[in-house]
């Protein structure tokens, strides 16, 4: 395996990253479990890029392959087949013979017949040089920088309420993730790190008051409604762009930012979070957050210089 390299500006944030490594570095096959928005495939993603030694942004291939897993996802796209098109190799033989990451995104959505298909590779991935056979069945060694992660909403042991097109997994495929589990769940140090203390500072409410009305605790992902972290990016991105507007700052060409009439505002993207929300409920998180004086507050002159603090901060 090449020589780690932690180019990752997040890293001392997420405790889970240097044991994921360990992992695959000795064969293992780590398997990231939590709620749609918690980071899991972007985690896996950025593991393979320190296990090979990589810069996310060095313009080469990436050093991962992925699977987007579903009820349709076929052996063909596994180990390979015939297609209209002529023969097409696996994602799993690609990343075996070519030494990357294979990212089994959503595994649980797969098809248990389906899903046994990668049972003798992965039993394999700490056996130098093994042997697996592909669409073909042409013997297929295994390069030394082989890994494998899987992610998914749910372990894959029963059907969830709130992800309800997971399948139950055969026990021998979950065994081959045993002792490589990980709960990918809320990071509120990682939040911190990345998002405007503004906007964390109102969606870490809205979480807690959703937690609250559903009875669950506080490290709790598994929620009717979420308030994610790819959630409040979402939002982010909003708050950014209307605050460059409302602060008159410029972008990259020197070219100032205007307000544009009925432009996106981070209420507008608020109110759309809210939409998806039942409407009691909504009703009751809005009033105990107090939701509106937030949104009459976050363009003050106070939260508009916050805003220029942090934006300059992060271009330094």
């Amino acid at each position: 395996m090449n020589q780690r390299k932690l180019d990752i500006p997040e890293v001392e944030q997420i405790p889970q990253f240097m044991k994921i490594l360990d992992d695959l570095s000795v064969g293992n096959n780590p398997y990231l479990v939590g709620s749609a928005g918690t980071g899991k495939t972007t985690l896996g993603e950025k593991v393979a890029y320190a296990l090979h030694g990589r810069s996310e942004t060095d313009g080469k291939e990436p050093p991962f392959v992925t699977i987007n897993c579903n009820q349709w996802t076929s052996p063909i796209d596994i180990k390979g087949g015939q297609t209209m098109e002529g023969y097409k190799e696996g994602a799993l033989i690609e990343a075996w013979r070519d030494g990357r990451i294979l990212i089994l995104d959503e595994m649980p959505k797969l098809d248990a017949n389906t899903a046994g298909l990668l049972n003798d590779a992965l039993a394999k991935s700490a056996k130098e040089g093994a042997i697996i056979f592909n669409g073909k069945n042409d013997p297929v060694k295994k390069h030394r920088d082989f890994g494998c992660i899987a992610t998914g909403n749910v372990i894959g042991k029963g059907i969830s309420a709130n992800y309800v097109g997971n399948n139950k997994q055969d026990a021998s495929l979950l065994d081959r993730f045993s002792g490589c589990i990980y709960r990918i769940g809320f990071n509120e140090t990682l939040e911190r790190s990345i998002v405007y203390p503004n906007v964390y500072g109102i969606c870490h409410k809205i979480r807690k008051a959703i937690l609250n009305y559903e009875g669950k605790s506080l490290n709790n992902d598994d929620t009717e409604d979420i308030m994610t972290l790819r959630t409040m990016l979402n939002i982010e991105r909003i708050y950014e762009l209307e605050m460059k507007r409302e602060t008159g700052m410029k972008d990259e060409f020197g070219k100032t930012y205007k307000k544009v009439p009925n432009g996106k505002t981070l209420k507008d993207a608020l109110e759309s979070y809210f939409l998806a929300m039942n409407q009691e409920k909504g009703i009751q998180i809005r009033e105990e957050i107090n939701l509106e004086a937030f949104l009459n507050s976050y363009k003050g002159s106070t939260m508009k210089q916050e805003f220029i603090t942090e934006f300059k901060r992060r271009i330094s």
